[in-house]
């Protein structure tokens, strides 16, 4: 299990040193609310945040450091946060499986460690790997003495780990559903405390800021999640979720369509064959299976996808794969040695094999290394890009982001106007004016305008940047009010001038936000 965390911990962190970074948004998002938050201004009520408060409150200590040392220090602060809670998920996964034996160990925990979306995840702040990690830790606590029995007390501590899990991302109710089925049949009575544990930890959690703004916290904790819609670009076909949840896209080895489906058809042979026969101890291979089961299918209809969704099913995919190997290798092992070989041959064998494995993952260390490297340079935000934030926009000013992560990231997120607008998470915003669906409404609209009119300066990513709801008005106003003073690649920086022309075809604005 050490080795394991230290190899995913070593990998993920040497990639702090490269000045790309794949993941902003939702980086941005998060360590924003948190910072406004500790400042006292609350996520639901007084700007729109469309998760469960719980990584808000988990990120705090993030917040904290970015009011001393700067926005830019609490960014890096969680993307280290993040190589450490992705090396622990590989850790627990592999621990979790040890009663399979170090075969199914080392499948599942380097497997873990080495699939390149975990890079992903780990180089930003994401929610997927802190509710694994959550989900994990009560899966353990379930199954640590588990041929003695789990306790009342036991159980009610793994749910309150869970419904922590649950207010970070209600993706956690799949993992807690399949516990819940597998505890059952063995524990009837003492499965009403896993439940209360979890119910209670994620109200808990929750009811603040449900007593703050009730009608926003449920529509868009719950309404905006449970029915979101996806633009046709973010939409995708079985066969290409399939070749995400391999975990290896986008990666230079990512599978083709057909070896994704392949690779996914001898995996579930692989399972037919290994569970055909109840073993001591099983439980937590049924828990494992049932998730990923379920995982899997819900990742393969939901409407909405991105391909970071792949750290959520790759834990619980890599234990089935390291449990089913490993269940096998006993059967295996005894038809091998009914076969007449020398035992200076079986012991080169056994070298060969070591070796290849070896050689397997080393070679995989050095892939996973590069692929950051050179995925980051095509695809990934450059860093010195948003600095450029910091060179044209003075300390103090009143700035409204596209992607909140630009301000974060340049040390130019904190305001000295008081009334200077709060937009955390534009995105999350179009889901509750009805997604990018359809034309945005003229009340999205002023709201957007009011805050251009108290702006100083704009950041886009790009000119048309999609998170504005532009129409021909506003589009109008902003040009008449803001004039560009940078603009290269994905970083475009507008500053407030006199406007141009004295009326303005859009509607005074009737809605804050």
């Amino acid at each position: 299990m050490l080795g394991v965390v230290l190899l995913s911990l070593g990998l993920s962190l040497s990639q702090l040193g490269v000045p790309e970074f794949l993941s902003t948004y939702d980086t941005g998002v998060y360590l924003a609310a948190t910072i406004h938050f500790i400042s006292g201004v609350v996520p639901y009520r007084n700007f729109t945040f469309v998760q469960p408060p719980g990584i808000v409150l988990l990120m705090t200590p993030a917040a904290v450091f970015s009011r001393i040392f700067g926005t830019h220090d609490g960014f890096e602060l969680v993307r280290v946060f993040g190589a450490l809670v992705t090396a622990l998920n590989a850790g627990l996964v592999a621990w979790i499986v040890r009663r399979r034996g170090l075969i199914a160990m080392v499948i599942a925990g380097v497997g873990l460690a080495l699939t390149p979306v975990a890079f992903w995840v780990s180089s930003s702040l994401t929610l997927e790997p802190y509710c694994i990690f959550f989900a994990l830790v009560g899966t353990t606590i379930v199954f640590a003495h588990d041929d003695e029995g789990a306790t009342a007390r036991r159980l009610a501590v793994a749910g309150v780990f869970f419904g922590v899990a649950g207010a970070i991302k209600l993706w956690a109710v799949i993992p807690f559903l399949a516990l819940v089925i597998c505890l059952t049949p063995r524990y009837r009575k003492q499965v009403s405390a896993f439940l209360i544990g979890a119910a209670a930890s994620f109200v808990v959690i929750c009811l603040p800021f449900f007593l703050l703004a009730p009608s926003n916290f449920i529509s868009q904790v719950f309404t905006e999640q449970l029915l979101r819609k996806a633009p046709s670009y973010q939409a995708a076909s079985i066969l290409s979720r399939l070749v995400v949840l391999t975990g290896f896209q986008p990666t230079t080895s990512a599978p083709t369509k057909l070896e994704a489906l392949v690779a996914f058809i001898v995996l579930a042979l692989i399972v037919l064959l290994a569970f055909r026969r109840h073993l001591a101890h099983a439980s937590t291979d049924y828990f494992f299976l049932l998730t990923a089961v379920i995982t899997v299918i819900a990742l393969l209809i939901t409407k909405e996808f991105f391909f970071y969704y792949g750290y959520f099913s790759a834990p619980f995919l890599w234990a089935v794969a390291g449990i089913s190997l490993a269940r096998l290798s006993g059967p295996i092992r005894r038809r091998v040695a009914r076969l007449s070989i020398r035992s200076s041959l079986r012991r080169l064998l056994s070298v060969v094999l070591g070796a290849v494995g070896v050689v397997f993952v080393s070679a995989m260390v050095l892939y996973v290394s590069s692929f950051y490297s050179v995925y980051a340079w095509a695809n990934g935000v450059y860093g010195p890009w948003l600095s450029e934030v910091a060179t044209y926009v003075p300390a103090g000013s009143c700035v409204v982001y596209a992607e909140a992560s630009y301000g974060v990231y340049a040390n130019r997120f904190f305001t000295n106007d008081p009334n200077c607008p709060i937009v955390v998470d534009p995105y999350g915003m179009w889901m509750k004016w009805g997604y990018q669906l359809k034309p945005p409404t003229q009340t999205f609209v002023n709201q957007w305008q009011t805050y251009f009119e108290k702006a100083q300066y704009v950041v886009l990513a790009l000119p048309d940047d999609a998170n504005i709801p532009w129409t021909k008005g506003l589009r109008s106003y902003f040009n008449d009010h803001y004039h560009l003073v940078f603009g290269k690649d994905y970083v475009h920086i507008y500053r407030r001038e006199i406007p141009k022309h004295a009326t303005s075809p859009v509607e005074p604005p009737r809605v804050l936000n």
